[in-house]
């Protein structure tokens, strides 16, 4: 039979008329009863309860021992207990308190009193519930805003310390440019001079050479483009950018046959230098590219970028699936010096964590089960 009230109560007495009695006046709750103190305990193990009716005086286990286990018991310790004693002593009633219960009741009942007192504490329950899981939640927001404060003060902190250093090492990647660009020029001078000579053909140290400058021209490029940065920051819309990055990297793509997925507000901007946004979609696409070629078995080669609006940030999700890391790579990922030692560290790549940070932005990175996906939050 459905009830008016879903509460469930546990009646414990082990007088058969007040037994009868209370039930009646609680007709339109779910009352369960028990006979006996070792009876309760066990309904209280198999059942989840909202408010204990308890009798103080029964046999072999009083109304105290039963209150103070429960009490005990990290399970039913919150559910509020109400004593029933035909007892009016005040030492008896403080003893009830002292245990843990909220309220006690004298018999015999009266129905008003019973059903007001139940309805009361019910209602107290529930708040109180309400409140801790408020408090819970008020707990993990807190400390959730509290790490990104301190992740924010140390971005900081770094760039102050960049700051610092740009102008000294701006000098220094001029003065490195310069001779790099000769050298590149000689040697590409010195593989067209030689071009017909079978000898040189089959030997590919130029070629290597050749690479490994245009690598670290590359780098040099990279830390110019940082430290010696001028331009102003003004409102980017987030997507003209992304489109500018794929329409130069379009022809591979589409060589390749990566999907791209583009979804979200189109309309978003963000108080950002042009180039430093477009480095850091070049330089996600460029390693997801990397990754689908040197990986045959991506069948359906995706890219899935997201652009989303929340309150006091804007979140741009980027997702491959190329499957081309395990978990410890990941962590490792951005890591620095360490990762510098490294020959596959890539400074271009390392920016896109630099220019976010620089931007007062979180980035963070996580396997996904096909891929990887990097998830980019800059506060409003």
């Amino acid at each position: 039979m459905q009830k008016k009230y879903e509460n469930k109560i546990l009646l414990v007495d082990d007088d058969t008329k007040n037994l009868q009695v209370a039930m009646n006046i609680l007709k339109d709750y779910n009352v369960i009863y028990a006979q006996s103190g070792d009876k309760a305990l066990e309904l209280l193990e198999k059942n989840s309860f909202d408010l204990i009716l308890l009798d103080v005086v029964m046999p072999t286990m009083d109304g105290y021992f039963v209150c103070s286990k429960i009490k005990q018991n990290e399970k039913t310790k919150k559910i509020p207990v109400i004593f029933l004693t035909v007892k009016d002593d005040e030492k008896d009633i403080v003893k009830g308190f002292e245990l843990g219960a909220v309220d006690y009741i004298t018999k015999p009942f009266y129905s008003e009193v019973l059903l007001k007192r139940v309805e009361v504490h019910l209602k107290l329950a529930r708040v109180m519930n309400e409140l801790e899981l408020v408090n819970t939640n008020l707990n993990v927001l807190v400390k959730e805003q509290v790490n990104q404060i301190r992740q924010k003060d140390e971005i900081i902190v770094r760039q102050s310390k960049i700051g610092a250093m740009a102008s000294i090492i701006d000098v220094i990647t001029l003065q490195w440019k310069q001779p790099l660009d000769k050298i590149k020029l000689y040697l590409q001078s010195l593989d067209l001079k030689f071009t017909n000579i079978d000898e040189f053909k089959s030997d590919d140290i130029f070629k290597k050479t050749l690479k490994e400058v245009n690598k670290l021209d590359i780098v040099m490029d990279d830390f110019h483009k940082f430290f010696n940065n001028k331009k102003n920051k003004e409102n980017v819309n987030i997507k003209v950018s992304l489109d500018n990055v794929l329409f130069s990297l379009k022809e591979e793509m589409n060589r390749l046959n990566i999907n791209i997925n583009i979804e979200g507000d189109n309309l978003l901007s963000l108080n950002i230098v042009f180039d430093e946004l477009k480095h850091i979609f070049s330089k996600l696409i460029s390693k997801s590219i990397e990754n689908f070629k040197s990986n045959n078995l991506v069948q359906t080669k995706q890219i899935n970028i997201s652009i989303e609006d929340s309150n006091q940030s804007i979140f741009i999700i980027y997702k491959d699936n190329t499957n081309a890391y395990d978990e410890e790579q990941i962590e490792k990922f951005f890591l620095t010096p360490c990762s510098l030692k490294h020959d596959n560290f890539d400074l271009g790549f390392y920016l896109v964590k630099v220019f976010v940070e620089k931007n007062f932005g979180l980035l963070g990175v996580e396997k996904t089960q096909d891929g990887i996906k990097y998830i980019i939050r800059f506060d409003k």
